[in-house]
């Protein structure tokens, strides 16, 4: 991955925690430069246990009470809303839900237009607009299409719709 991106300087590779919740190997992670994505207030103390800190920690969650909000922001996570009425609790990226078919082999996760997670097209503008007029400065987008993928093609697709979609 490092050598893939290596073209983007400020790349890094987040860790789902939730997929081997074990100290060790977030560890080996750390050293390796890759940051941890954490889904739960457990995997936020997991991280920061094992010296996670920062932007080297990125909090997507849905359906999460304001403490365990507050904790990711004091440990200085990036926060992933899920939901545009969590605008009003944090202030960040949002993970966008394009919504359609999305069909690349798999189909574990069924179609992103039945999920109940992400963003629409238009709540993702709005809550690009409602952001900005709070003061947030920085943004980023983020969707999760496919899980247990087995081909090379869903990477350059969902990139393509990310970009497409920034610009």
């Amino acid at each position: 991955l490092k050598d893939a991106f290596s073209w983007n300087p400020s790349f890094r590779e987040y860790f789902a925690v939730k997929a081997t919740p074990n100290p060790f190997i977030l560890k080996i992670f750390k050293e390796e430069g890759c940051g941890v994505d954490c889904s739960s207030e457990t995997e936020l103390m997991l991280s920061k246990a094992s010296g996670f800190s920062g932007h080297e920690i990125m909090f997507s969650s849905n359906e999460t009470q304001g403490r365990v909000f507050a904790r990711a922001d004091r440990q200085g996570a990036i926060i992933n809303l899920d939901d545009f009425t969590l605008i009003d609790t944090l202030e960040s990226a949002c993970r966008y839900n394009p919504g359609g078919e999305f069909s690349i082999g798999n189909h574990i996760m069924d179609q992103p237009k039945d999920s109940k997670y992400g963003m629409t097209r238009a709540q993702l503008t709005q809550a690009y607009r409602t952001l900005m007029q709070k003061g947030a400065k920085r943004f980023g987008l983020h969707a999760f299409l496919a899980s247990n993928t087995l081909t090379n093609a869903y990477y350059p697709a969902l990139a393509r719709i990310l970009f497409t979609t920034a610009v």
